[in-house]
C-alpha cells in the first residue's frame, strides 16, 4: 500500500479534525429512550415504538466503521509524528536535542520558573532581614557606647572604636549563600527567557520542513 507524505504541521492540523470527529461519533449525539448515548446501535422493537432493523443495522455498522477507521487514521498520524519528533533535532539558545526532547523541556521550564520564583522570593526575604539585623545591632551598638561612655565619646576615640569592635565581633552577622544565589538566578533567568522565547516558533519551523509518511485516507 503506497503511503502519502505530509508535513507534521499538516498531520498536527488532521489531527484536530481527526479527534472532532471522533468525539462527534462517541459524544452523546443521539436521544434514545433510556437518556443520550453516542451512535445508535441497539434497540427494542415493540408493536407501539418500531424500529426498522435493517436501518439500524445499516446506520450502526456505518457509524461503527467510521469509528474505526478515523481512529486507525489517528493512530497513523500521530505514531508518524512520535517516531519522527523523537529523530528530528533542533537547537534552542544553547539547548540542543531532537523536539520530543524539546517539548518535554517546555514542561521542566515550569519548574525551573518555579523555583527561579521562590528563590528570588528566599533572596528577597532573607536580604529584608539581613537589613533588620544589621539596624538592630547598629542600634545595641549605639545604646553600648552611649551607656558605657556618654560624653567622652567624641574625646576617647580609640576607646569607642575598641568597643564597637569588640561588640560588633561578638554580635557578627552574616550571609550564608553557599548556592551563589545571584549567580543561579541569572543562569536560571537567561535560560528560561531564551528557551520560552525561541521554543514555539523553532518547533514550528521544524514541523513545516519535517515530512512525515502515513497511509492513504
Amino acid at each position: 500500500m503506497a503511503s502519502n507524505q505530509m508535513s507534521i504541521t499538516q498531520g498536527l492540523a488532521e489531527l484536530k479534525l481527526l479527534d472532532k470527529r471522533i468525539k462527534n461519533l462517541i459524544d452523546d449525539n443521539y436521544e434514545g429512550p433510556d437518556g443520550p448515548y453516542c451512535f445508535r446501535f441497539i434497540a427494542v422493537n415493540t408493536k407501539s415504538s418500531q424500529v426498522d432493523a435493517e436501518k439500524l443495522k445499516k446506520d450502526a455498522q456505518a457509524a461503527y466503521q467510521s469509528f474505526n477507521a478515523l481512529v486507525k487514521r489517528r493512530d497513523q498520524i500521530k505514531r508518524a509524528i512520535i517516531m519522527k519528533n523523537a529523530t528530528t533535532s533542533v537547537r534552542i539558545g544553547t539547548w540542543e536535542g531532537t523536539v520530543a526532547e524539546a517539548i518535554e523541556q517546555k514542561s521542566s521550564m515550569a519548574y525551573k520558573r518555579t523555583l527561579l520564583y521562590n528563590m528570588k522570593k528566599q533572596v528577597a526575604d532573607v536580604t529584608e532581614r539581613l537589613k533588620t539585623e544589621q539596624k538592630n545591632v547598629s542600634e545595641r551598638l549605639d545604646r553600648l557606647l552611649s551607656s558605657e561612655m556618654g560624653k567622652d565619646m567624641k574625646t576617647n576615640p580609640e576607646t569607642v572604636a575598641a568597643l564597637s569592635a569588640s561588640f560588633e565581633t561578638n554580635n557578627k552577622i552574616t550571609l550564608l549563600d553557599p548556592l551563589d544565589s545571584s549567580k543561579v538566578i541569572n543562569t536560571l533567568e537567561e535560560e528560561i527567557e531564551t528557551f520560552t522565547t525561541n521554543v514555539d516558533w523553532v518547533l514550528s519551523e521544524a514541523n513545516s520542513k519535517t515530512l512525515i509518511s502515513v497511509g492513504p485516507q
